[in-house]
């Protein structure tokens, strides 16, 4: 009976491990050429900033993919390979450049489900204000 209860427990674990690794595989690789790292915010990052970005995160649907906290667990996450990037991942957040992040929003990202968004910002600093809005999500 013991044995069972281990087998069960070790293939919980094992589960929530599998599943915990899934959430964001290899959340450090670049996705965006390098010459795309000298690309600087011109949006100062302010709470008017970060709540501008966050409406727009919302009504252009990317919290659909990365969820509504950043975290990669949006409704339409479910079996996307590789997963949604992870926002809050503090790694992830110091490797990547704000110019990074704008090139991925609006050219995509080649081999992931990430699609090209730049015809969804009307204004050019928009795209800034996401970025901000993305980068507060650090934890």
């Amino acid at each position: 009976m013991k044995v069972w209860k281990l087998a069960i427990a070790a293939a919980a674990v094992a589960f929530v491990a599998s599943t915990a690794m899934a959430a964001e595989r290899d959340p450090i690789p670049p996705r965006a050429p390098a010459t795309a790292k000298a690309d600087k915010n011109p949006v100062a990052s302010s709470a008017d900033s970060i709540s501008d970005g966050k409406e727009l995160f919302q009504e252009i649907g990317c919290n659909g993919c990365h969820g509504d906290a950043g975290t990669g667990d949006g409704p339409a996450s479910a079996g996307l390979e590789p997963s949604p990037r992870n926002f809050t991942n503090p790694a992830w957040q110091q490797a990547r450049t704000d110019g990074e992040l704008r090139y991925t929003i609006f050219h995509g990202s080649e081999g992931t489900a990430m699609i090209a968004n730049e015809a969804m910002f009307d204004d050019p600093n928009d795209v800034w204000h996401v970025i901000n809005f993305i980068r507060s999500l650090k934890k």
